[in-house]
């Protein structure tokens, strides 16, 4: 009893609460993304992120105000050149990304006092989020939850295969443009608890564990959020008994169990012979 007597402690509470919001929506997310080959969208947008936040930190208290309609308009301006014949989707990802970040670089040459803030943004801190962090992570996980399921099947088509989903006049632009959205409200809160060199793993590792041992698309989509659960908590409770970052600590799991799905998969091959 006493190894769980921390769980008595408000931000501990919190570290779950936001955790698992994040983990639960990142994998209701992933399959969409990674198999329609824009999982780098999450990346590109923590960079912009990044920049949403330092501009919100010196125009406002609350610098959420700020990044989250910066981050929006910025995916909604990816996805609207992504559907340009002339670019290529990770290439106006990567100009996006890279520009927002270096206005938000120059921004802090020209400031000081954010050696900390930059610290925290990159490695995350999900032991100090606020109540306005974890309210607005239940929100997100609600808007994405109720999209996903209102437009399962449209979504399920345009993912494998686009080319009928225009034949059948669903409105694969309106599911698309929602996504990126709704990716960029994940990643402004994931920037401020995960990190931003890390919140796109969320997004990626559930879609390829799940994948090696499901084989339908329903399955991999419930298996990667009942993995992200599991991840999330044993990440959690690992970096707090190890004091190290737990968004860290959460990927490098993932990245463990991935591997282990590696060395398990023909094992199981073997045994099904």
């Amino acid at each position: 009893m006493l190894m769980l007597s921390f769980l008595m402690r408000q931000y501990i509470q919190y570290a779950f609460l936001i955790g698992i919001a994040l983990s639960v929506s990142a994998a209701l997310l992933s399959p969409y993304l990674v198999l329609n080959q824009q999982s780098l969208i999450t990346d590109g947008l923590a960079h912009v992120s990044f920049t949403g936040l330092i501009l919100g930190i010196l125009l406002a208290d609350q610098p959420f105000y700020v990044a989250v309609p910066f981050v929006v308009l910025a995916a909604l301006i990816i996805k609207y050149l992504s559907t340009k014949k002339t670019m290529n989707t990770d290439a106006v990802i990567g100009v996006v990304s890279a520009v927002a970040f270096a206005i938000g670089l120059i921004i802090i040459s020209q400031s000081s006092g954010f050696n900390r803030v930059i610290e925290g943004m990159l490695v995350g801190n999900i032991f100090t989020v606020t109540n306005t962090e974890l309210i607005f992570s239940l929100l997100v996980l609600v808007a994405i939850a109720w999209f996903v399921l209102r437009y399962y099947k449209p979504l399920l088509l345009v993912t494998y295969d686009l080319e009928y989903a225009k034949f059948a006049k669903i409105r694969y632009q309106f599911l698309g443009y929602g996504l990126a959205v709704l990716a960029a409200l994940l990643v402004v809160i994931g920037v401020r608890t995960i990190g931003t060199l890390l919140i796109s793993s969320l997004v990626i590792f559930p879609t390829l564990v799940a994948s090696q041992f499901c084989r339908s698309f329903k399955s991999v989509l419930l298996c990667g959020v009942g993995l992200s659960i599991v991840v999330t908590i044993l990440g959690i409770f690992s970096a707090h008994y190890l004091q190290t970052p737990a968004g860290s600590t959460i990927v490098v799991l993932y990245a463990i169990v991935l591997l282990a799905s590696f060395l398990v998969r023909p094992l199981l091959r073997k045994g099904d012979a």
